[in-house]
C-alpha cells in the first residue's frame, strides 16, 4: 500500500496517458478475425467431409446389394445329371404377344431383344409375389384367354331362350364348330367365277347351298341378337387362327391357310362374295372386310399369294367406308390405324 501511494503521489498530474496506437489495434482485430475464418473453414470441411463418407457408405452398400440379388435373367444352369428340362414361363414364352420379337416382312420371328428379358424376369417374379399375397394365380397365356371368351359365348348362347327355338341337338360350340369345319372344308370358287353362269350362282348361294337353310336361318337369328359380340369375337377368332393348335384342342377345328386365303378372295373380289356382304349391316360387312384384308397381306408377307390379289383397291374402299360411316364401330380406331398402315405399305411398292 506504501509503494502505491508512493508512485501515485510521483506521478505528473500534469503529464496526460500516452494514446493507443490505431495500427496496433488493427493489427490485433485482423488477427482475431482470420483465426475465426481459419476456425469456420476447418469446422465447414470436417463436416463436408464426414457427410461424403456418409454418402459413399451408402452407396458402396446399395451396390453390394445389388450385386448379391442379382440373377442372370437368360441362362439358367440345369445339373448335368438331370434330364428334367427347365420350365418355361408363359409369360417370357416366344409364343406370347407380350414378348418382344423383332420380325422381318414376309418371314417369321427371327429374333429376340435381349434387353426386354430381365423385365420380363421382373414379371415373372412380381408374379410369384401376387400369388404368394392374394392366393390367386394370373392368367399368363393370352391365347387361352380369347380360348375362354370364345367358350363364354357359346355358354351364353345356350343361356339364351330364343336359342331354344332352333331346336339343336347338342351345344352350340359343338354344333358350330362342326359348320365352321363344313365350311372351311368347302370353300367357294375364286378364280373364273364369270366364265359361266352356273359358277356364278354357286358363289352368290355359297353358304346356302354348303349349310342349308335350316343354319342360315339360326346364324341370321344369332347374328341380329348378338351384333354387340359380333367384333369382339370374329377378333378372337382371328387371333386364333395364328396358333391353330389352340382351335384343334379346344374347337377339333383344322384350318388350312389357303382356305382362309380362299374366304379372303371370296369376300374381296368375287361377285358373290361382295353381294354376300352388301346383304349384311354395315358394321359386319366392314368388320368380315377388314379381316379379308388382313389374312391377304399375310399372306403376301409369306410370299404365297397365290392369286396376286391387288388390295388398294379394296384398302381405299374399306378406310372411305369406316370414316364415313363406321362410328358404331367398336374398333374404329384399330382398324384405320392398321389400313392406313397398310395404305402407305402398297402405296411405295408402286
Amino acid at each position: 500500500m506504501v509503494r502505491f501511494y508512493c508512485i501515485v503521489a510521483m506521478k505528473d498530474p500534469h503529464d496526460p496517458d500516452k494514446p493507443r496506437s490505431r495500427v496496433k489495434t488493427w493489427k490485433k482485430s485482423t488477427l482475431f478475425f482470420m483465426i475465426a475464418l481459419i476456425s469456420i473453414v476447418i469446422s465447414s470441411f470436417f463436416l463436408f467431409m464426414r457427410f461424403k463418407h456418409s454418402e459413399i457408405i451408402h452407396a458402396f452398400g446399395e451396390n453390394i446389394i445389388t450385386t448379391s440379388t442379382k440373377q442372370d435373367p437368360i441362362v439358367s444352369k440345369v445339373p448335368e445329371n438331370t434330364s428334367k428340362t427347365p420350365e418355361t414361363h408363359p409369360i417370357i414364352s416366344s409364343q406370347s404377344p407380350f414378348f418382344d420379337h423383332t420380325t422381318i416382312p414376309g418371314g417369321d420371328d427371327v429374333s429376340i431383344k435381349s434387353e426386354r428379358q430381365p423385365q420380363n424376369l421382373t414379371l415373372v417374379q412380381n408374379q410369384s409375389t401376387i400369388e404368394k399375397t392374394t392366393g390367386q394365380a394370373l392368367i399368363t397365356d393370352p391365347y387361352q384367354q380369347l380360348v375362354d371368351d370364345l367358350n363364354a359365348f357359346y355358354s351364353h348362347l345356350d343361356k339364351q331362350p330364343y336359342m331354344q327355338d332352333f331346336h339343336l341337338k347338342e351345344p352350340s360350340k359343338n354344333h358350330f364348330s362342326k359348320l365352321l369345319q363344313v365350311l372351311i372344308d368347302n370353300p367357294p370358287a375364286i378364280t373364273r367365277e364369270t366364265d359361266d353362269y352356273f359358277t356364278l350362282l354357286k358363289n352368290t348361294a355359297h353358304f346356302y347351298r354348303v349349310l342349308g337353310k335350316d343354319n342360315i336361318f339360326i346364324l341370321k337369328g344369332i347374328l341380329d341378337r348378338e351384333k354387340a359380340s359380333f367384333e369382339r369375337i370374329l377378333k378372337s377368332f382371328y387371333a386364333l387362327t395364328d396358333h391353330p393348335e389352340y382351335l384343334k384342342k379346344e374347337f377339333s377345328l383344322t384350318i388350312p391357310k389357303d382356305s382362309l386365303y380362299d374366304y379372303a378372295g371370296f369376300f374381296l373380289n368375287t361377285i358373290g362374295g361382295r353381294l354376300y356382304l352388301f346383304r349384311r349391316d354395315s358394321a359386319s360387312r366392314m368388320t368380315v372386310s377388314y379381316y379379308a384384308v388382313l389374312i391377304i397381306d399375310k399372306a403376301n408377307r409369306r410370299g404365297d399369294s397365290r392369286l396376286g390379289i391387288d388390295l388398294r383397291p379394296a384398302i381405299n374402299s374399306l378406310i372411305e367406308e369406316i370414316e364415313n360411316g363406321g362410328n358404331h364401330l367398336k374398333f374404329k380406331d384399330d382398324y384405320l390405324d392398321t389400313l392406313y398402315d397398310l395404305k402407305e405399305k402398297y402405296d411405295n411398292r408402286g
